[in-house]
């Protein structure tokens, strides 16, 4: 059955005992159709709740396979609002308790057992699942510097939650995390993206869109709208969203700063060859035919600025620095988007931050005698473990310790340093920033 598979992979964090276990079970169909099911990022149910349901006694028992297919039926929106919650629990109600607790983490894309894309296309091959497209900076170095033409641009790094607002050309609005994870926001932004995007407002008759993502940084107002929450507060109302229990006031005051716009077709490919200023115009010319830029929206475009030299970006990084930034991204006019760490893009930061996968948790001493005192965290390949406990409030030391394994965590550090006691890399001064329950993969050393 696949909830005892589940409940294997659950039992050891391993990475290793986790691809024996799917390697053990690789000739499983509906294995595989579950895995598809929960980890696709294109797949969604939109139920950010599981609805109250009973078990029809007077019913035979349905199959896991059958709950998958009627599933489609949310995934297509065939069923929508009521209808589909109802849906839902019509297919709970006929099913096992093991399997009905299988559809329950399939629909919340949380699977519960530590089973990431990387690890599904590792056994089952590669593109057994597609990967969620994003594009990242190179990291701070003067060898980093090398792809940067000057005139470049140069735009402060915003410090809140990676994000991309996607349209399709149904005009069906979405707001997912860097790895594709649905962020409940209700619509907030639907109408202000479908203003942007209608692609021929003369022919109110036709509902067709330009399919497109934004690119950009989700933040949080504080509740007088007077400035931007901290990235701990911020994200942690915006990881209510991604569980689905954030309030309609605090949806109100979420934000998107946006700095780039991907074709919808390109975005899937993963590479967009139209030069990086060319798409950000395109966007600024739609957004200004609906909205005047100088009043306060909920999506702005990120101020930018050009910069002649190395020189005017490290006086510029160092007044960003000075004004209580995170830091500044340089980028190339002319580059291309494309879903890799880019050579055309460099970010300069004062501190390092890592995020990496958190495989156990160690208990407390003293007063923290019988709470969570360390979590034991190691890097996407394995070659760096550290525990980190500074940084941890006492409120986050009472959680379940399973409410962590698993689970992707931001670290901040001083330096990567080599441990004398084993053949693995550490942090010297680890300090737990947050639980990025947006994020699924942690990085590489």
């Amino acid at each position: 059955m696949v909830s005892e598979i589940l409940a294997d992979l659950e039992s050891d964090n391993s990475r290793l005992f986790k691809e024996s276990i799917l390697e053990q079970n690789k000739e499983n169909e509906t294995l595989q159709r579950v895995l598809k099911a929960a980890l696709d990022p294109y797949t969604q149910y939109y139920q950010r709740k599981i609805p109250k349901y009973e078990r029809k006694e007077d019913q035979p028992i349905k199959s896991l396979d059958w709950a998958l297919e009627g599933l489609k039926t949310l995934t297509s929106r065939e069923y929508t609002g009521n209808a589909a919650i109802e849906q839902l629990q019509k297919i709970l109600s006929l099913l096992t308790e093991e399997n009905a607790e299988v559809i329950k983490r399939v629909v919340t894309k949380d699977l519960k057992c530590g089973v990431n894309i990387a690890t599904a296309n590792k056994i089952f091959g590669k593109g057994f699942i597609e990967t969620y497209p994003c594009m990242l900076a190179s990291a701070f170095n003067q060898k980093a510097f090398e792809a940067i033409k000057y005139p470049a641009l140069i735009q402060t790094k915003m410090d809140g939650m990676r994000a991309n607002i996607i349209i399709d050309s149904e005009g069906i609005v979405d707001v997912r995390s860097r790895n594709g994870k649905q962020i409940g926001l209700s619509g907030h932004f639907d109408e202000f993206v479908k203003n942007v995007f209608y692609k021929s407002p003369t022919l109110a008759s036709l509902d067709v869109f330009h399919g497109a993502v934004l690119d950009g940084e989700l933040l949080v107002l504080d509740e007088n709208d007077l400035f931007i929450l901290d990235r701990k507060t911020g994200n942690g109302i915006l990881n209510k969203a991604v569980k689905g229990t954030i309030s309609p006031e605090e949806t109100k005051r979420v934000r998107f700063e946006c700095w780039d716009m991907i074709p919808l077709e390109d975005f899937k490919k993963g590479i967009c060859k139209i030069p990086y200023f060319d798409r950000v115009d395109v966007l600024r010319e739609r957004m200004e035919g609906v909205y005047n830029l100088q009043d306060d929206h909920i999506i702005s475009i990120l101020q930018t600025e050009t910069v002649g030299s190395y020189a005017e970006c490290e006086e510029i990084f160092n007044e960003a620095l000075e004004a209580g930034e995170e830091g500044v991204i340089v980028k190339n006019g002319d580059s291309p988007w494309e879903d890799k760490r880019s050579k055309y893009q460099v970010k300069m930061k004062a501190e390092l931050e890592a995020d990496l996968f958190v495989e156990g948790v160690v208990e407390g001493t003293g007063k923290y005698e019988g709470l969570v005192g360390s979590l034991v965290c190691t890097t996407k390949d394995g070659n760096l473990k550290v525990n980190v406990g500074s940084g941890l409030s006492d409120e986050q030391r009472k959680m379940n310790p399973d409410d962590y394994i698993g689970k992707i965590v931001s670290v901040k550090y001083n330096e990567k340093i080599k441990d004398k006691n084993s053949d693995y890399w550490s942090l010297f001064l680890p300090i737990f920033q947050e639980l990025r329950l947006d994020k699924t993969v942690a990085d590489n050393i």
